[in-house]
């Protein structure tokens, strides 16, 4: 049996001296259990699906990609958000740090990858500067086909292609929207081989769907285990989640408005990123579900220890008590190495300690150093890092951030902020249909030349 566990002593009033008390707790565990029924509610209306991507077959992905293994040396990703942050979350945690600048071998013949996200001109030049268009495989991932960082950087990578002549059908993979949108009706014009993207699963919410197991299977990663591992969660980490859930809502009820996730590895920072767009765009709203203005959420911050024990934690320590800061410890990490500081007086203490350990007891420092000046924070530990934990952190975190949004009564599955800035941006390129949106913003976004230096 697989160990996931949570230590949640430091943010009650046995530890601490505004704590929650175990009635505050009971009284919140209830609240969370109303807001499961409702999310299982609409899991079983596929109102929303992320739930059941760990159910789906993914037999033709696994095919797919054991036909082309070998075939390319590059992967690019085109993608933004919720299509490339949860796959760069699993791929910089599980594959060889500094996995591009191994050799062939040493990688097993699977492709280098390269994510193109931002629109960053620097940024695309390198990235085709490394690869050969002859033995590179593109993904370009996105619902709706209509996100403009998307689509900017699939014309820079579509016009490098038609240049040296690559079969488009060999080389050009969608994973879109199974019936509309600008990526489906280009599937459509060329012929291209594409994945679909469950209609009622949004991007932030997709990783175990095509999005993530589409380039994970490329890269030879385990994509049964990373669904075992979220399956794992649905049937085993009720418990858990209820607690976790529960305690993250009582303290932004009581204006812990700042929450910091912070995993002892560098292998989780990716996974911190990802966790940064789950928790920023499913709860920061400002009406709830009937309309009513209520300016809902908390800013999700990202810390790695031990390094931001040497940059943010003096703020965590000393500053505003408005954060909740979650820990994730590994109990056992890959390649650990034994010290030897006999040669060297003020080095002697560290003589058989390990790296593992040393990671461990600086994490459990820290959480005393914070619990002695009253600051709140609860610990994930999971035994060891792989397909399968990744797998249960991520269905966690879902669960969580959707069960979060119900019991506030707002929607956790849309971003009406991130489309208006959108809308703005096709105003100003001129896009058909977005005129309004180019004369408002021309109205609006007037600056007065006496407040630029």
């Amino acid at each position: 049996m697989r160990k996931v566990s949570l230590d949640y002593n430091f943010v009650m009033k046995s530890n601490l001296d505004d704590g929650l008390n175990n009635e505050e707790l009971e009284s919140e565990l209830k609240l969370v259990e109303e807001g499961l029924n409702r999310l299982n509610v609409m899991v079983e209306s596929n109102e929303t699906g992320f739930p059941k991507l760990v159910d789906l077959d993914d037999g033709e992905i696994i095919d797919f990609a054991r036909s082309i293994q070998g075939e390319f040396e590059d992967m690019i990703i085109i993608g933004i958000g919720g299509s490339s942050l949860g796959f760069e979350a699993v791929a910089n945690a599980l594959l060889p740090y500094n996995y591009n600048a191994l050799s062939p071998d040493k990688r097993g013949y699977f492709p280098r990858f390269w994510v193109m996200d931002n629109v960053d001109p620097y940024k695309a030049y390198w990235i085709l500067e490394h690869c050969n268009p002859h033995k590179t495989i593109v993904l370009v991932i996105s619902k709706s086909g209509s996100t403009v960082e998307t689509a900017a950087n699939f014309l820079v990578v579509y016009e490098w292609l038609l240049k040296n002549n690559v079969d488009l059908k060999r080389s050009l993979i969608a994973i879109t929207d199974p019936k509309k949108g600008d990526l489906r009706n280009i599937v459509s014009r060329f012929g291209l081989k594409s994945f679909e993207v469950p209609e009622n699963v949004g991007g932030r919410f997709s990783v175990l769907s095509s999005v993530g197991i589409v380039p994970f299977a490329i890269l030879g990663i385990d994509i049964r285990e990373l669904k075992n591992g979220g399956r794992f969660f649905i049937h085993n980490g009720k418990n858990l989640y209820l607690k976790m859930t529960a305690i993250y809502n009582a303290y932004i009820k009581r204006g812990k408005k700042i929450n910091v996730l912070m995993p002892y590895t560098s292998r989780l920072k990716s996974f911190a990123d990802w966790f940064c767009q789950l928790w920023g765009e499913s709860l920061g709203k400002r009406y709830t579900r009937d309309g009513r203005e209520i300016f809902f959420g908390s800013t999700p911050v990202t810390a790695i220890g031990t390094i931001d024990q040497h940059s943010q934690l003096q703020l965590y320590k000393e500053g505003p008590f408005d954060k909740l800061i979650t820990f994730i410890q590994l109990d056992k990490h890959d390649f650990n190495q034994e010290l030897d500081g006999e040669w060297y007086e003020n080095y002697k203490y560290l003589t058989g300690v390990d790296l593992s350990r040393l990671l461990n007891v600086e994490l459990q420092a820290t959480e005393v150093a914070l619990k002695k000046a009253n600051r709140v924070s609860m610990k994930i530990a999971i035994d060891f890092l792989d397909e399968f934990s990744i797998g249960y952190l991520f269905m966690l975190y879902e669960y969580v951030v959707a069960t979060l949004g119900i019991i506030n009564n707002i929607n956790p599955f849309d971003q009406p902020g991130v489309e208006e800035g959108k809308d703005y941006a096709y105003g100003i390129l001129n896009r058909a249909g977005y005129e309004d949106k180019r004369k408002d913003y021309e109205a609006s976004g007037r600056r007065e030349s006496d407040y630029i230096v």
